[in-house]
C-alpha cells in the first residue's frame, strides 16, 4: 500500500522579495512596486518606524535601481507595513437625512443636532436638524503629509480627500471590502498581514485569487469560466499601486451648460525606470497646486479621462527638464494606463480603459491647448483630436449639430476659442503639413464666411462698427443684429446634412456677396467643396459660430 506524504514547508523568518520591472505582468504591478518604494522611503524618515525597527521589525529596501528593487521583510515588518497603508480613524459626519438599510430600516445616528443656517439670497436665518453618524476615514500614509499635499494640516487636505473619496467609492466601494480599514480604526488588527505572510512564504509559483479590490477590472472568472489568479508574491504589490497612481475627475457639460462630474479617471503609470520615477513623482506630488474648484483641487479636473495621461506626462516632462535638462517622458514611463470608473448605485462600473504612450510633440501640443483655450466643450474636442491624431477641426460638425445653439452664441469662451483656432491652429497645420505654395483651405473658409456676414449685415442695416463705436447701447444693438445674420446662416448650414444640399447653399448664399479671392484660391476651394465636403461644412459652422 502506497504511503501518503505531506510536503513540509520550512519555517521562514525573513523574506527577500526581488522584483524586476520587466518581469511584472501589468502596469498596476509596476506601479505597485513604485508605491511600495515610496512608502518605505517615507517610513524611514519617521521616528515611530525607527523604533519598530529597533524592536525587531524588518522592512527595508536592500536594492533600488531603475530596473527594480529588493525588499527584506519579516512578519513583524509586514504587519507594520499593513498597519501603515490601512490605517484609519473613526470620525463623525453630518447627514441631512437619516440613513437607511436596504430593508428600509433606519440606521440610528450617534445623536441629532440643530444648526443655524443663513440663506445667502434672503439673508434669513433658519434652524436645520442634522444627524451625526460615525464614519471611517482612511489615513492615506504619506499622501496626507504636508510635504506631499501642501493643503494638508497633517491629517486633512484637498488632495488627500480626493484620494480617500476614490478609495471609498471605487476600490472599497463595497462595504464588505473595507474591513482592513474599519478594524484598524476600532483597534489592533493583523489578520490580513498574517494571511499575506503565509502566502508569501509559499513557493514562488504559489497562486491566490485576484479580486478587483486589488486589480482594477478583475473578475472572479471570465466569460470562459477561467478563474482570475495571480502569484502571491506579485499580488502583494497590488496593495500599493494606489499610492503611485494619480486621481483625476472628468467633467461633463450637459445641454444646459451645467457642469457635472463623471466618476474618477485613475491614471496608472507604466514605469520604465523605477528609481528615476520615484524621485520624479515625489517632487511632482509636492508641487501640486492647492487652488480649489468647488470641493476639488482645480488641477484634478479634466475635460475627458484620457487627459489625465497627458497631464501626468506633461508634469513628468517639466520635472525632468528642471532637474536634468531632458525632455523625454519616455525615459521614465512606457505609457500611462487610464481607467475611467464610477460607482452607480451599489455597482462599480468601468466606463472605459485607455492607454497613451509618451510623444513629445503631443505633450507640447497639449500644453498649448491647455493654456490657450477657455471653453471645456471646445477643449474637449481638441483633446480628442489630439490623442486620435485627427485634424484639429475634426468632430466639431457633430458637436455643433447636437448642442443647443445658445451654448454657442451665448458662450463667449467658445467663440473666443474658435477665433484663436483661426489665428493659430491653421498656421500650425500649415507648418506641419503644407508647403508655402499651397492655399490654406481653413483660412479661405474663415475669410469667406467673415466677409459674407460683414457684407450681408451692411446690405441689410447699412451700418459699420465705426458708426456705433463708443456708444454702448448702439454697440449692443449692432452685435445683436450681426448675431441674427450669423445665426440664420448657421442654422441653415446645420440643417443641410446632405452633400449636395450643403454645396448648393454654400454656392448660392455664402458666395452670393463679392469675395476678394485669387483665382487659384477659388479653384482650390471649389475642389475641396466637392471632394472634402464634410471638412468645408465643419469649417463653415466654426466660422459662423466665431462671427456670431
Amino acid at each position: 500500500m502506497a504511503k501518503t506524504t505531506r510536503k513540509q514547508i520550512a519555517t521562514v523568518d525573513v523574506l527577500n522579495l526581488d522584483y524586476q520591472l520587466v518581469e511584472l505582468p501589468s502596469s498596476q504591478h509596476r506601479a505597485g512596486l513604485a508605491g511600495l518604494v515610496l512608502i518605505i522611503r517615507w517610513l524611514e524618515r519617521q521616528r515611530e518606524f525607527t523604533e519598530k525597527v529597533k524592536n525587531g521589525a524588518i522592512c527595508k529596501l536592500t536594492r533600488l535601481d531603475d530596473k527594480g528593487a529588493t525588499l527584506e521583510l519579516n512578519q513583524t515588518g509586514l504587519e507594520y507595513l499593513f498597519d501603515e497603508i490601512y490605517d484609519a480613524s473613526l470620525e463623525e459626519q453630518e447627514r441631512n437625512q437619516l440613513l437607511k438599510k436596504r430593508t428600509k430600516e433606519v440606521i440610528q445616528p450617534l445623536r441629532e443636532e440643530e444648526k443655524e443656517e443663513t440663506d445667502p439670497k434672503t439673508n434669513k436665518t433658519k434652524t436645520k436638524k442634522v444627524y451625526i453618524y460615525p464614519v471611517v476615514v482612511p489615513k492615506g500614509s504619506f499622501l496626507s503629509d504636508p510635504s506631499y499635499d501642501k493643503s494638508s494640516d497633517g491629517k486633512n487636505g484637498l488632495w488627500i480627500k480626493l484620494w480617500r473619496d476614490m478609495v471609498w467609492s471605487i476600490l472599497r466601494g463595497v462595504p464588505a471590502t473595507r474591513k482592513p480599514f474599519e478594524a484598524r480604526a476600532e483597534g489592533q488588527y493583523n489578520d490580513d498581514a498574517i494571511k499575506v505572510w503565509q502566502q508569501l512564504i509559499q513557493p514562488e509559483e504559489f497562486t491566490v485569487d485576484l479580486p478587483s479590490t486589488y486589480f482594477l477590472g478583475a473578475q472572479a472568472n471570465n466569460a470562459e469560466n477561467i478563474l482570475f489568479k495571480d502569484r502571491a508574491r506579485l499580488q502583494f504589490l497590488l496593495h500599493f499601486w494606489l499610492f503611485a497612481a494619480q486621481i483625476y475627475v472628468p467633467e461633463v457639460i450637459d445641454n444646459e451648460g451645467k457642469r457635472n462630474f463623471a466618476g474618477y479617471a485613475i491614471a496608472i503609470p507604466d514605469i520604465f525606470k523605477l528609481k528615476r520615477f520615484c524621485e520624479r513623482v515625489s517632487r511632482l506630488l509636492s508641487e501640486r497646486s492647492i487652488e480649489k474648484s468647488g470641493y476639488l483641487p482645480r488641477d484634478c479636473i479634466v475635460d475627458l479621462a484620457i487627459e489625465s495621461a497627458l497631464d501626468i506626462m506633461m508634469r513628468l516632462t517639466e520635472r525632468l527638464t528642471q532637474s536634468t535638462g531632458e525632455q523625454k517622458t519616455a525615459s521614465t514611463v512606457l505609457g500611462i494606463d487610464v481607467i475611467h470608473t464610477e460607482k452607480q448605485g451599489n455597482n462599480i462600473r468601468i466606463l472605459g480603459v485607455s492607454r497613451l504612450n509618451p510623444e513629445n510633440l503631443m505633450i507640447n501640443e497639449y500644453i498649448r491647448i491647455r493654456n490657450q483655450y477657455w471653453s471645456p466643450l471646445f477643449r474637449k474636442q481638441r483633446l480628442l483630436n489630439l490623442v486620435n491624431h485627427s485634424p484639429w477641426y475634426s468632430g466639431f460638425d457633430s458637436l455643433l449639430c447636437t448642442i443647443p445653439y445658445k451654448q454657442i452664441t451665448e458662450n463667449e469662451y467658445f467663440k473666443h476659442d474658435v477665433r484663436e483656432a483661426l489665428n493659430n491652429e491653421e498656421s500650425a497645420m500649415t507648418e506641419q503639413t503644407e508647403t508655402k505654395m499651397e492655399p490654406n483651405i481653413e483660412e479661405l473658409v474663415f475669410e469667406l464666411v467673415k466677409n459674407y456676414v460683414k457684407r450681408k449685415f451692411y446690405s441689410k442695416y447699412e451700418l459699420t462698427w465705426s458708426n456705433v463705436k463708443g456708444n454702448p447701447k448702439e454697440e449692443k444693438e449692432y452685435n445683436e443684429k450681426k448675431e441674427k445674420i450669423a445665426k440664420s446662416a448657421f442654422l441653415d448650414v446645420r440643417s443641410r446634412t446632405e452633400k449636395m444640399d450643403f454645396i448648393n447653399y454654400f454656392v448660392s448664399s455664402l458666395c452670393s456677396v463679392p469675395q476678394h479671392m485669387k483665382s487659384e484660391d477659388y479653384v482650390s476651394l471649389t475642389k475641396a467643396l466637392y471632394e472634402d465636403t464634410e471638412r468645408i461644412r465643419t469649417l463653415t459652422l466654426l466660422a459662423l459660430s466665431a462671427n456670431s
